[in-house]
């Protein structure tokens, strides 16, 4: 298991206030005076060992669960036709800038010796849309030509024809991948980023 993802994973996890009320008081109902303390250690350390297993266990989970994963495209009639990676949203970030009427966005994959961003030297938006502050869609199913993949981020372009000055959201849901002679491989996920004309 990836340490860093453990962390990141370990990071977002809260104990639920019941669970710290409950811990509080069975510790303070396991020790009411020095010499109860000095019998009931096993039991605290016992207590503190468990609940660490338990929040282990929890990290672990979400880690497993943030993780993205290969699936297979199925036709109607059963035969498999391509390969897709689901749910990478933790796996990739994004960050843009507005110059002459186009959104740079700068994709930044967080695994890229990891497949399948190992084996991309091309990636393009292949579905997006904008929205304003207000969160009307004001462009949709936009995608980009493929930019080249370096270092672990790609620099791809969006025409940004007929928005007026404000505040915008850009969301992206669609990634494509690619490789010279390989099929294209679609990364789904959910991506966000706002940004000012």
């Amino acid at each position: 298991m990836d340490i860093e993802r453990l962390r990141v994973t370990l990071g977002k996890l809260k104990m639920p206030e019941q669970m710290k009320a409950r811990i509080v008081v069975s510790c303070a109902e396991t020790a009411p005076d020095k010499k109860a303390k000095a019998v009931n250690a096993p039991k605290r350390t016992a207590l503190i060992a468990a609940v660490l297993s338990v929040l282990l266990c929890l990290s672990a989970i979400g880690a497993a669960a943030a993780a993205g994963y290969f699936k297979d495209l199925i036709r109607a009639d059963g035969a498999v036709v391509g390969t897709a990676y689901e749910q990478a949203t933790e796996d990739l970030t994004l960050s843009a800038s507005v110059d002459g009427g186009q959104l740079h966005v700068t994709v930044t994959m967080l695994y890229p010796a990891r497949p399948p961003y190992s084996e991309f030297e091309q990636l393009s938006i292949g579905s997006c849309r904008i929205a304003d502050m207000s969160g009307k869609v004001v462009l949709e199913n936009v995608s980009t030509g493929p930019a080249p993949v370096l270092d672990g981020k790609a620099e791809l372009t969006l025409p940004l024809d007929g928005l007026v000055s404000g505040r915008y959201t850009l969301t992206v849901s669609l990634f494509t991948g690619s490789k010279k002679a390989d099929q294209p491989l679609p990364v789904s996920g959910t991506w966000q980023y706002e940004f000012e004309i």
